[in-house]
């Protein structure tokens, strides 16, 4: 029995989360900050749970007369207030919406703490007058306002916590108090004969009273307790994923430092190889030919990782939202001229030709280290897909706004099929 509690209790919270999934629209590096993810996770499950309460309320409205037949209240009222209720909550999930891409996340957290500041004092009132309607403290409705004081804890401080629950336990003395003395008129919950008779007596309403404040404060005691230790958690938490950021980023960094340091005496080595199999170097035995070329593609294999390691260091590196890229004025033509440099060994072995534009600066601002390997990789891909003793011709041009930079190579080319991929 219990377990399948726990199942059903389990499939519920998976449906809430993937709700506030789909609401969720908070950039990724919250992921990696552990304050503003929880945060960002309550305020949604509030906006969930919200959402619940409207189809209860709807469900009300339609079964009113049947399950609350002696509650003075009407299904157009509780239909009318689903829908204010709907309008609201709209209106909060818009704010988010329009403060979560934010890059000052003190200002995030102080926005969605006035937008549930809002949510809770709109929501007293509105539960206020349920209570009301539904008897005081004749009615379970009485300890509701329980769930909002712990929302309250999860996201603000203890005294404004300890304002809530004040602000509460004023609005339930109001609606039973005012009756009991004629302020406002009286109403009674399910059987409203016997709820008179009962709780007329001056001493049974405020013992009850009583025990509803004991209650109340005893809730915000162990709320606010609990609450403060899971913040620091929190806090100790986000230390350890900053330090665990600050390695990885260390280690990134490490990476493309040997990586581009192992990728100089590689390309040395290929060069002195193509020279001694081009036969720069004068003849040499079959035998030796045959070792150099295995050499040769080895040394091919292992430029190709390096080159991979640079682009998956660059790519984590781009991704990092913590650190900016770095841009400098960079001469286009420059960069190219560099890169077929340490091409050309390879471009010389398949007696292939480059062709480049008139010497002129090409200025713009952009990351050195990302265009050389942007470059690397077309004029790369140049050379094993051309056909022998053919050329490969680089243009560049454009206007102020822009360069456009053109390679054409004579090669075996890319079906039409596959153009659009």
């Amino acid at each position: 029995m219990l377990q399948r509690i726990n199942a059903k209790l389990a499939s519920v919270r998976r449906i809430i989360e993937h709700a506030a999934s789909l609401l969720d629209r908070s950039p990724n590096f919250f992921k990696s900050d552990v304050r503003l993810y929880e945060l960002n996770r309550r305020f949604l499950w509030f906006i969930v749970f919200r959402f619940v309460v409207i189809f209860i309320f709807l469900g009300l409205a339609v079964f009113k007369n049947t399950l609350l037949p002696n509650v003075a209240i009407t299904p157009p009222t509780l239909f009318l207030m689903a829908i204010l209720l709907l309008m609201t909550n709209v209106g909060y999930w818009w704010h988010y919406t329009s403060i979560v891409n934010t890059d000052d996340t003190v200002v995030y957290s102080r926005k969605v703490a006035a937008n549930v500041q809002v949510q809770i004092i709109l929501d007293f009132g509105m539960l206020g007058y349920l209570v009301y309607i539904f008897g005081g403290i004749e009615s379970p409705l009485v300890y509701f306002f329980l769930l909002h004081n712990v929302i309250s804890c999860l996201f603000f401080r203890k005294w404004i916590s300890f304002f809530h629950t004040l602000l509460s336990l004023a609005i339930i003395y109001f609606v039973s108090v005012g009756p009991f003395f004629g302020i406002i008129p009286a109403h009674h919950f399910l059987h409203p004969a016997e709820a008179r008779a009962f709780f007329d007596r001056a001493d049974v309403y405020f013992y009850h009273l009583g025990l509803i404040s004991l209650i109340y404060f005893i809730v915000w005691f162990f709320a606010a307790s609990i609450t403060d230790s899971l913040k620091s958690h929190e806090h100790k938490l986000q230390d350890t994923v900053n330090e665990l950021i600050e390695i990885d980023k260390e280690k990134t960094r490490y990476m493309l430092v040997t990586t581009h340091e192992l990728k100089a005496p590689f390309s040395a080595i290929q060069s002195y190889v193509n020279v001694m199999l081009e036969g720069y170097a004068g003849d040499i035995p079959d035998k030796v030919k045959d070792i150099l070329q295995k050499i040769k593609t080895r040394c091919e294999m292992l430029m190709k990782m390096i080159t991979q390691m640079l682009q998956l260091a660059n790519i984590s590196s781009l991704i990092d939202n913590y650190e900016k890229v770095k841009m400098d004025r960079v001469d286009l033509f420059s960069v190219i001229e560099s890169v077929i440099k340490k091409l050309e060994p390879l471009a010389k072995a398949k007696g292939l030709k480059f062709v480049l534009p008139v010497d002129a600066c090409y200025a713009l601002y952009a990351n050195l280290e990302q265009l050389d390997i942007l470059f690397n990789n077309i004029l790369l891909n140049a050379i094993n897909y051309s056909h022998p003793n053919s050329e490969i011709a680089v243009d560049i041009g454009g206007t102020s706004d822009y360069l456009l930079a053109k390679v054409t190579d004579h090669g075996i080319g890319i079906k039409k099929e596959h153009l659009e991929k």
